[in-house]
């Protein structure tokens, strides 16, 4: 049962660092750490479980493949700018 808990923390710990305001996310950082330092007080040290490194990873991952896939507006052409500006009565 540990062996989930760490792997569906490891999991959550990157969202829970990127969905924090920008102002709060330090705190967000200190707080996922603080959990896994308790998960490591409570039962075992997590730093040496393929769990916490493969949930990690995978969070990671999946935090940048999500950023990338809504960072990326379509570019709009300068010439499409212009023609769609209203006339000003000038050639």
């Amino acid at each position: 049962m540990s062996s989930i808990l760490l792997l569906i923390i490891a999991l959550a710990a990157p969202w829970v660092v990127q969905l924090a305001p920008p102002r709060k996310r330090l705190i967000a950082l200190v707080a996922a750490v603080a959990v896994l330092l308790l998960i490591g007080i409570v039962s075992s040290n997590p730093l040496v479980m393929w769990q916490l490194w493969v949930g990690l990873l995978i969070g990671v991952l999946s935090v940048v493949l999500f950023a990338n896939m809504t960072s990326r507006a379509p570019r709009r052409r300068r010439w499409e700018d212009e023609e769609e500006a209203e006339p000003t009565g000038e050639l």
